[in-house]
């Protein structure tokens, strides 16, 4: 589904990629045609960037800047955060309008947000379930380990 928000956002703004990070930089997923390896550098530069900007909104007395623009000759970046946990990236040339970029990001990081809660109330039941398993299954396999067998011992 995530796949499915960067791409649409791709066709319709008509940038040359786009990601979801977390805050650490960690690229979670990612379209267009760029080498992966690239993108993780770029990923954890935009979360420092990201970073410094909520250093910068601290001391300006603000919440928080959602968005970052960089602009180069060629190529621009957009950044907005999604939930204040990731940032949507959105890389474009100079033939997509920032205007449009950034109507279509909000659209998307509403959408992304929705599906990523989704997904951390899923991971948060996977792992309660697991958590109520994981004592039951590591007594049972240290008793086989160290033969504890209730039935052999003595009655006192």
């Amino acid at each position: 589904m995530i796949t499915k928000c960067l791409t649409r956002l791709m066709d319709e703004t008509g940038a040359t990629y786009s990601m979801v990070i977390d805050r650490a930089g960690q690229v979670l997923s990612s379209e267009g045609e760029v080498h992966k390896g690239e993108m993780m550098h770029l990923g954890a530069l935009l979360a420092g960037s990201y970073a410094s900007s909520r250093e910068m909104a601290r001391l300006l007395r603000e919440d928080n800047f959602r968005v970052l623009v960089q602009e180069g000759a060629r190529e621009k970046i957009f950044t907005e955060t999604v939930e204040d946990r990731w940032l949507l990236v959105v890389v474009f040339d100079h033939h997509a309008h920032l205007g449009l970029v950034k109507v279509l990001a909000k659209r998307t990081t509403q959408s992304l947000a929705e599906i990523l809660r989704l997904v951390i109330e899923r991971n948060e039941m996977y792992r309660l379930q697991l958590s109520g398993e994981f004592p039951r299954a590591a007594k049972d396999t240290i008793d086989l380990i160290f033969g504890n067998d209730d039935s052999s011992e003595t009655p006192k």
